[in-house]
């Protein structure tokens, strides 16, 4: 229970070369459905700046050093990506931004303003829901390596927790969508168990536009029914 787990941090965004975040390389819905099931993961979540609204800045590599040592800083950084088929270009290799320049550091400033814009909002709207799902059902309290376990059925991964208290819950996580939504049933190691549908990454309040089903990437969490 001591392990911490990331879906994105400072090194994996600060190393592009242009210090894209996760939601701007990936689909929504792919960024909801990674982001629930962060949320909902045994052990400790963190979050890297920004992301629990999917901010738009970047994350910029940046620098502040003597002018002879930045100068070398920015040269290496722009050779280390000449290795790449997307930077042989010499003119894009140009625009990868200076490690020394104050404009790579403004541009990795986020931008608080930008919470209050719908697509933003709802984001940070899911962040809050399936923390507080994760805070206040039982299944989720205990993250020991008893508690829960883990199997793929159909390209879905299922991961079911509680399985040493009195309440369960079933995560269903399809990454990639449009796969078969696996029967509940088999999942309850043969006992007769009733599931209820809790919150879906894909509910329009977060941006998505369907009901709970496996169409588009999504995170998928199920209560049993008393």
């Amino acid at each position: 229970e001591r392990f911490v787990y990331c879906i994105t941090n400072h090194d994996q965004v600060g190393n592009r070369a242009f210090g894209e975040r996760l939601g701007q390389v990936i689909e929504p819905a792919a960024y909801r459905a990674a982001s629930a099931l962060l949320c909902l993961v045994p052990y400790t979540p963190m979050l890297f700046m920004g992301q629990e609204w999917s901010a738009s800045s970047p994350f910029q590599f940046f620098t502040d050093h003597a002018v002879e040592l930045g100068k070398l800083v920015t040269e290496g950084r722009r050779r280390e990506f000449r290795h790449f088929t997307a930077f042989r270009d010499p003119e894009v290799l140009k625009r990868i931004p200076d490690p020394q320049a104050q404009s790579t550091f403004a541009n990795s400033k986020l931008r608080w303003d930008e919470v209050n814009e719908p697509q933003h909002e709802q984001i940070l709207q899911l962040y809050r829901e399936f923390l507080r799902l994760r805070r206040m059902h039982p299944a989720f309290r205990d993250p020991s390596r008893g508690n829960w376990d883990v199997r793929e059925i159909g390209g879905i991964v299922c991961l079911r927790l509680g399985l040493r208290s009195a309440a369960r819950a079933l995560v269903l996580i399809d990454l990639v969508g449009g796969h078969t939504m696996p029967d509940l049933s088999s999942l309850a190691d043969g006992e007769s168990r009733e599931w209820k549908s809790l919150i879906s990454s894909n509910e329009v309040r977060f941006g998505g536009d369907t009901a709970p089903v496996l169409t588009q990437p999504t995170t998928l969490v199920f209560g049993e029914a008393r």
